[in-house]
């Protein structure tokens, strides 16, 4: 992995920041104590989890997003009105849209890993207008997931250890998006993601589990899309209904069209009579309230002539439906539709399809560096809290794709031995894969295990010797696992 020597104090660098910010004394010292922590944890950090960006990367961003996305940061002390309003909103951070400008204002708690998040998420950037629920779903997903894995350097990691916090997770379903996407496509692919870029890179049997999965998140996370959505179930069942009798359907689309073709004719008499137009307009005016008045005809002509527009799209959209192919096309379309947001999806299902481009990664690694970053991905893979992975696939091609690239060293003669002794890597939580030693004692035709992190024992297991087999334990010594 790449190294950065850190030239800048970038604790100075954000203490001036705060400073021009007249940001409160509680909110600079947890500031401070954030930076601290972030840099006793980063080394940790970046070792166990491979896929993030260089500290000192990481340090110039969050000094950019407090001076270019935090308009203030409040922090919610205990007894105070703002820890109130928090309780009351059940959430341990807010944000509020600047009156003046794009930044936001970042209320948390007195915690620097809520803070770290609440500053990364004042930081996401706005999804565009024309995107679908689906894909709106999927961008926020992955952004949340960023969220969730910035704040892990304060959430998981200390000087020392490293230990996830599953119910300090703000969505599973989130970090497991961004976590497959990092170790799939490297950190940089999701700092600017669009859907193209997700859709262009992965099979169209990923995408369709990943956009039903952030899909079922996304309902529970924007009440306003989760009305948008159960409105738009309940028009296709309607209409899915209507479609079962085809004969009626069309007798229907008939009438329709007719009374739209009287609203078309209506809306182009208006158009070319100006002063028809003004008489309307003042009629349609005079019924509204002040704030919600047209400003002028000019105005009224755009509104009519973008009514138009709509009812032309209606029009050509329902002359569609009167050709069988386009109608049974339409039909099948809906019913998909229906099925997909009536259906749940487990998490299991994008786990699979996942597993399937995963391996394609490792089977073209030649690197022995960039297989030690697999087995440290794996390992961090076998600690995510979403319910264990079946990772038994990755890790018996894992592991002698490492002996053959000199990265670890092989424990026997036997592959299937070697495997059983040394997937037990991937079920510790040391920092530092490299310093694992084990060591091998036979009892009653088992073998036992001892993995040691230095000198200290990590974990213990017992191996059962594949059967008929002639094999040879190459030491029974405390041996380092390691070549690297």
């Amino acid at each position: 992995m790449k190294r950065k020597f850190l030239s800048r104090d970038y604790k100075e660098d954000l203490a001036n920041i705060v400073e021009t910010k007249k940001f409160s004394e509680e909110a600079c010292n947890l500031l401070l104590s954030m930076t601290y922590r972030i840099d006793d944890g980063y080394a940790n950090y970046e070792k166990v989890k491979r896929e993030v960006p260089e500290k000192e990367d990481f340090f110039q961003k969050l000094i950019d997003e407090v001076e270019y996305n935090c308009e203030n940061i409040l922090i919610a002390i205990p007894g105070s009105k703002l820890e109130e309003e928090l309780k009351a909103n059940k959430c341990k951070m807010m944000m509020e849209d600047s009156a003046d400008s794009d930044q936001k204002t970042v209320i948390s708690y007195p915690n620097v890993k809520t803070l770290l998040y609440g500053i990364t998420k004042a930081s996401l950037p706005k999804l565009g207008r024309n995107l679908s629920i689906e894909d709106q779903a999927v961008l926020t997903a992955i952004n949340i997931g960023k969220c969730i894995s910035t704040s892990e350097i304060l959430r998981d990691f200390n000087g020392w250890t490293w230990s996830i916090s599953e119910n300090e997770i703000e969505s599973t379903e989130c970090n497991i998006i961004y976590i497959f996407l990092s170790y799939l496509f490297g950190y940089d692919f999701l700092e600017d993601v669009t859907i193209e870029k997700i859709k262009n890179n992965v099979p169209q049997e990923f995408y369709e589990v990943l956009k039903k999965v952030a899909t079922q998140f996304y309902m529970s996370y924007d009440k306003t899309k989760n009305e948008e959505i159960l409105k738009r179930l309940s028009d296709d069942k309607k209409l899915y209904e209507k479609m079962k009798n085809r004969s009626q359907y069309v007798t229907e689309i008939t009438e329709t069209k007719k009374n739209l073709l009287l609203q078309i004719r209506r809306i182009d008499e208006l158009i070319s009579n100006p002063m028809l137009m003004k008489q309307e307009y003042l009629a349609y005016n005079s019924k509204l309230p002040n704030e919600k008045k047209i400003f002028s005809v000019s105005h009224y002509a755009e509104m009519i002539e973008h009514q138009r527009n709509n009812i032309m799209e209606e029009m050509n959209r329902l002359t569609r439906m009167q050709n069988p192919n386009e109608f049974l096309r339409e039909k099948e379309r809906i019913q998909y539709e229906i099925k997909f947001y009536e259906d749940k999806t487990d998490i299991t299902k994008l786990q699979k399809e996942f597993l399937k481009l995963y391996l394609k990664k490792l089977e073209l690694t030649d690197n022995k560096w960039e297989m030690l970053d697999i087995l440290y991905e794996i390992r961090y893979l076998n600690f995510l809290p979403n319910g264990k992975m079946n990772l038994n696939e990755i890790i018996e091609k894992a592991i002698p794709k490492a002996i053959k690239l000199h990265v670890i060293s092989p424990i026997s003669n036997n592959n299937i031995l070697d495997y059983r002794i040394l997937k037990g890597i991937f079920d510790t939580q040391v920092i530092s894969l490299e310093n694992l030693y084990i060591r091998i004692s036979f009892e009653g035709g088992k073998l036992n295990v001892e993995l040691l992190d230095g000198d200290v024992v990590d974990r213990k297991y017992d191996v059962q010797l594949p059967d008929g087999a002639d094999v040879e334990i190459r030491s029974s010594r405390r041996t380092k696992i390691f070549e690297i």
